[in-house]
This record gives structure tokens, sequence and C-alpha cells, in this order.
């Protein structure tokens, strides 16, 4: 995976853990939902500056952007964040040792 794709999906990921749909977390960021969608596509060029801006925005470290392990489940979600707690995804035991592993680079 290239890093735009790694960012991308893992901001998705991160706005489906906050619950958020794109309108959503567009009215958070002030980012544009055209624009979330491109990021979320893997398809946006983002500058050091915008990555330390989404990852403020969900209150975790950059490096966390970049996680494959994260960005492969961030493939499973389903396509509108309304349906991800019906999903398979939702099950706390796919992806708990994930986020136990990365809590210690999480900002507080």
């Amino acid at each position: 995976m290239t890093s735009m794709e790694l960012i991308g999906l893992n901001t998705k990921w991160y706005r489906y853990q906050n619950n958020l749909t794109q309108e959503q977390y567009a009215n958070k960021t002030k980012f544009k939902m055209a624009y979330i969608s491109v990021i979320e596509t893997g398809n946006a060029n983002l500058t050091c500056k915008n990555i330390d801006f989404i990852a403020k925005s969900f209150n975790i470290k950059p490096i966390l952007l970049f996680d494959e392990k994260t960005a492969k489940l961030a493939k499973k979600l389903p396509t509108r964040v309304d349906m991800y707690k019906n999903s398979k995804i939702w099950n706390k035991n796919d992806w708990w040792p994930v986020v136990n592993y990365w809590s210690s680079f999480i900002a507080i």
C-alpha cells in the first residue's frame, strides 16, 4: 500500500471508530466532504500539516495513520458508517488486539 492509501484507510478507520459520517467529520474539521472522500480513497497527496491535523482531530499520534493493520481492517468496513455497528467488523475480538498494541502511541 502507498502512504496515501494508508492514510486514507486509517482516516476512514478512525472516523468509523468515532461513529462519524463524512458529513459530520467535514463539519468537525472544516474540510469539504469531497476532500474527505479523496483522502479516504487514497488519492490525496497530503501535506505534513494536514496529516498532523487529521491525527489531532482523532486525538492520535500521526504515526497511527500509517498503520497497515488498521488499514487492512478499514478495507472491510461497510460503505456507510450507520451500518458499521451491524457489521461483522464490529466484533471487538477482531480488532481489540490492534487497539491494545497501539494504545501506547495514542496522544493524550
